[in-house]
């Protein structure tokens, strides 16, 4: 017979623990499936120097604070994970970690879910599918064409510089984790191809405060997908921030001036020819032109909550690109000319509901 519950929530990450919280304080029965350990995907796709892009003082679950000590804080991957297991153990919420979920489907009459996993069946009347939509890297279909004799990997699978063979590196896809990766490998002594893609950019911090505590504050993060002029805004790609080093802008200009040879968007492979896109000022100037219009929404935004605020500081990685930037980058570049011996693709996740 399966196990009956009033509801079974899937994976226990933030949003399965945040559930699990809310239906225990309300005295619902229900269970957590966890395919693997609490917080899985952050143990097993970030590489060893990663820390968060939010400071502490917004990552909080309900019912206990995320490091309240320095709320402005860039934690690691190893504090954040220990927060969520602490948190799973002081709730006392019902998890049960390694079980894999293989099926679910509504019964006839469409009142309840039977549910298989590869430990026993269960059942129950509501469902929440909080598995995560970014836990499987995705590629271009030219990652397939990469020559046998270079590395080719995902930021799931990157871990540190050492990993890779000796050489140049080329890193596809210019958000969060790309343009990260990209300034570790630089600091390591590698030269560095970055293949650039089209993501805002927001200043890190803006008249003395990380530009997220003024988003939150101004109630910019209180959109609902019908309040956006354009729908298709809420699938767009988190805007360039870094955590690393305490919280700093980063912008394709500053990883230029680090030392990266910036190029346009990878589209195919010709043997070990890499076929490039023709877009890198566009990508440039979208960037500069996000950073730009969010100043603009948020510098009125604070005059009016906190008047008195001193002024905005210069910040040389936010300031707009030379126009030169960009203009000679190369539309094909052979591989072994190049000396690029590897290739990691951070070209984004999606969600495994299968």
């Amino acid at each position: 017979m399966p196990t009956t519950h009033n509801t079974i929530i899937v994976g226990a990450g933030q949003a399965g623990l945040a559930a699990s919280y809310h239906l225990k304080q309300r005295g619902i029965d229900h269970i957590v499936l966890n395919k693997g350990r609490i917080g899985e995907s952050w143990l097993t796709q970030r590489w060893d120097s990663f820390v968060l892009n939010t400071p502490n003082l917004i990552n909080s679950l309900p019912g206990k604070r995320f490091h309240p000590e320095n709320p402005r804080n860039f934690e690691s991957t190893e504090t954040l994970v220990n927060y969520f297991a602490d948190y799973a153990k002081e709730m006392d919420l019902p998890i049960k970690n390694g079980v894999t979920v293989t099926n679910a489907t509504r019964n006839t009459d469409g009142t309840n879910f039977n549910i298989t996993t590869d430990q026993g069946d269960y059942n129950s009347q509501n469902l929440i599918v909080a598995s995560g939509n970014q836990n499987i890297a995705t590629t271009p279909a030219a990652a397939d064409k990469v020559p046998a004799n270079v590395t080719s990997m995902t930021n799931a699978d990157f871990k540190n510089p050492d990993q890779l063979p000796d050489g140049a590196v080329m890193v596809v896809g210019s958000a969060q984790s790309g343009a990260q990766i990209t300034e570790e490998l630089l600091e390591s002594g590698r030269s560095v191809y970055l293949s650039t893609s089209k993501v805002g950019r927001f200043r890190r911090h803006i008249r003395g405060k990380d530009v997220l505590e003024w988003v939150i504050t101004a109630g910019m993060m209180n959109h609902t997908p019908e309040s956006l002029e354009n729908s298709l805004e809420q699938y767009a790609t988190q805007p360039l921030a870094s955590g690393v080093g305490g919280g700093r802008t980063i912008s394709l200009q500053s990883i230029a001036a680090k030392g990266a040879t910036l190029i346009g968007r990878v589209e195919d492979f010709e043997n070990s020819t890499v076929i490039i896109k023709d877009n890198i000022r566009e990508n440039i100037e979208f960037a500069d032109a996000f950073s730009a219009r969010m100043i603009g929404m948020i510098n009125p935004a604070i005059d009016k909550i906190a008047p008195g605020t001193p002024p905005l500081d210069d910040e040389p990685a936010d300031e707009p690109a030379p126009t030169n930037l960009g203009v000679d980058a190369p539309t094909r570049l052979d591989l072994n000319e190049a000396g690029i011996t590897s290739i990691i693709w951070t070209t984004g996740f999606e969600g495994d509901y299968s």
